[in-house]
């Protein structure tokens, strides 16, 4: 069952299945794209162009084995369920100094980016920031974002903060849970979560902030338990951006991941409290880059990603 599109008649087919966790990609004089995985060199997947860089509005048709519920998806004549609108990455909270590096390192897949954030546009001069569709709204007024999820291969939240317990609470957990209810309800396929590592700190610190995150990690087992993935890194480290001013926390990072990198730190960042000073940094873009292959690559298992994973996606 293919659609017509325009220049070329081409047709994409993504085909999940719960067993083998494979993805094809099917384009008529085109070729088929594979997806790095934790275990290779992570080269960036580039989407075809022939489809995901014209201006026209495109078809996105799946039919998979849903690896969240194991069944079948069945639209009103057959197996299948059709989902209109451009294929496209969704990222929530995508200004921040995180989720900003998120959508630079998703844009390299080829695939358009859009982010939903409070703020809209972030006040960044990169050549990459024009790019990516700004979506000024409130996550918590479903109604005026709801729209976007329509052809979304994948979910990406970056969604966090930090306040009084009760505002943690609220934005790292509440904020996240309602983006997985959402877009599990519009049938897409895979969602990714930047969480928090588990330092073992005592209860009374920062709990709203940890609590929050957890919540949101159950939600996202309970909504996607085939194709959720939450990262939990530590800190992270790159050029954050305050009041247009970069702050430049390589500069201690980069030099304490190189040390860690060279101990035992896996081990001994399980102790609680001391375990804290060996848990290593990690920087921005490894979190990008492994947060949009988490979202869009049905080989990266469901579950929990931890730091010393996604060292394996630093450059």
């Amino acid at each position: 069952m293919s659609r017509l599109l325009t220049s070329g008649w081409c047709s994409l087919r993504h085909i999940y299945t719960n067993r083998s966790s494979a993805i094809s990609l099917s384009l008529k004089g085109s070729r088929t794209q594979s997806h790095p995985t934790a275990s290779s060199s992570h080269k960036q997947t580039t989407w075809p162009d022939q489809v995901f860089r014209r201006g026209f509005t495109s078809s996105l048709e799946f039919t998979r084995e849903n690896p969240n519920t194991g069944s079948v998806s069945a639209g009103p004549s057959d197996e299948q369920e059709t989902f209109m609108g451009q294929p496209k990455l969704l990222v929530f909270g995508g200004s921040g100094f995180v989720g900003s590096r998120v959508c630079e390192e998703a844009l390299k897949t080829g695939l358009p980016v859009v982010s939903v954030n409070r703020s809209g546009s972030p006040k960044l001069s990169a050549d990459w920031v024009s790019n990516v569709e700004w979506i000024q709204a409130d996550v918590f007024d479903v109604g005026s974002w709801r729209d976007q999820l329509q052809g979304a291969v994948g979910v990406i939240s970056c969604l966090g903060a930090f306040g009084s317990n009760d505002f943690m609470q609220k934005i790292c957990g509440d904020s996240n849970i309602t983006v997985f209810e959402e877009a599990a309800k519009a049938g897409v396929p895979r969602a990714a979560f930047i969480s928090v590592h588990d330092y073992n700190l005592p209860g009374a610190m920062l709990p709203g902030y940890f609590q929050g995150k957890r919540r949101a990690e159950e939600a996202l087992a309970l909504k996607f338990p085939g194709s959720g993935v939450a990262l939990r890194p530590g800190f992270i480290y790159g050029t954050r951006q305050v009041g247009g001013v970069g702050i430049p926390l390589g500069a201690i990072g980069y030099p304490l991941d190189k040390v860690l990198g060279v101990l035992p730190a896996k081990s001994l960042a399980g102790v609680p409290v001391l375990g804290l000073g060996f848990v290593p940094p990690i920087s921005a873009s490894a979190v990008g880059r492994a947060a949009v292959a988490a979202a869009t690559d049905p080989s990266v298992p469901a579950g929990i990603l931890d730091i010393w994973q996604m060292k394996s996606y630093e450059a």
